[in-house]
């Protein structure tokens, strides 16, 4: 009943978004889109496929699980792909690559490693989103500078040594409780295997940030490009808060790849900029074939290399 009302949600906000805002003029705004933009932000878009799956495999090393980038990087477009028919956003991603990467590893460790990729994309997208917006938003520089270090000073206190202690030894009481729950025990085996990260040395935190960023970075580029091919005259820092607004609604288990979700926040977010509704559906759509449904595809042909033997 929910994945079928998911469908319904998805179908029913999309033709009314369409219906209400003419779909001829949404149809022609994509249509003038400049088609080397597109490929361009394709390409940007694998690129921030590529640097999410080197911090996976990253992840994975630290849990000694040896998996090739390709590998990772296969798994990760696969998950797109079934994220274009499985309702649920995030959830359902994390469960695709659960499900595909404990083909050769032990589940725990997997878990573990996932829950981390998902907990440090989360907080990127959160903080580059917040960054922009301020220095996007804000007259004077200094204000930016100052702003965006008290969320850096606030950052370090929270995630500082004593912060890391006491998360530390919360997992260790997690795992070392003793529960007849299987599922809790479950959650127990999960703290242990987190403990993992706890003695990683500073170069490889370091590697793990590194490419975290330059996976958002690709991702902002991707949406950039996209912009610029239809004519929106957006900064590049608007673009950064915009596609992290954009990102955290499709998180929201409530449709099926998002859809009619992330035309009402392009709507909300670039209507207050000047720009009409007609361009905010078109340019939301464009997001969706050049970020989702095109990786997607290539990850469905992937998969099905997979399921045949040939890959």
């Amino acid at each position: 009943m929910k994945t079928a009302t998911r469908y319904f949600f998805s179908a029913s906000v999309f033709t009314v978004i369409l219906y209400l805002f003419n779909v001829n003029d949404v149809l022609a705004t994509m249509a003038g889109a400049n088609i080397a933009s597109i490929v361009i932000a394709v390409g940007f878009s694998l690129g921030a496929q590529l640097f999410s799956a080197i911090r996976l495999k990253q992840l994975l090393v630290l849990q000694d699980i040896t998996l090739s980038i390709r590998k990772v990087l296969f798994v990760g477009l696969s998950a797109v792909f079934y994220g274009l028919m499985i309702p649920g956003g995030t959830v359902a991603a994390f469960a695709v690559r659960f499900v595909q990467l404990s083909r050769n590893a032990r589940i725990e460790f997997v878990a573990a490693a996932l829950v981390v990729d998902r907990i440090l994309a989360t907080v990127f997208l959160v903080v580059i989103g917040t960054m922009a917006i301020v220095f996007d938003q804000v007259e004077s520089l200094w204000v930016g500078i100052i702003v965006t270090g008290t969320i850096f000073g606030v950052g370090f206190f929270v995630f500082g040594q004593r912060s890391s202690a006491w998360m530390i030894d919360r997992l260790d009481n997690v795992a070392s409780n003793e529960s007849p729950g299987r599922l809790h025990r479950f959650g127990m085996r999960i703290c242990k295997t987190m403990l993992n990260y706890s003695t990683v040395s500073g170069k490889q935190v370091l590697i793990v940030l590194a490419v975290s960023l330059l996976a958002h970075l690709c991702g902002c580029l991707a949406y950039y490009v996209i912009a610029i091919g239809i004519g929106l005259d957006l900064s590049f820092l608007s673009i950064c808060w915009i596609r992290s607004g954009l990102i955290l609604s499709v998180m929201i288990p409530v449709s099926v790849a998002g859809l009619g979700v992330r035309e009402i926040t392009a709507i909300g977010l670039l209507v207050p900029l000047g720009y009409g509704e007609v361009q905010a559906v078109g340019f939301s759509i464009l997001i969706f074939l050049a970020t989702t449904v095109i990786p997607g595809l290539i990850g469905g042909f992937f998969e099905l290399l997979g399921t045949t033997g040939r890959h």
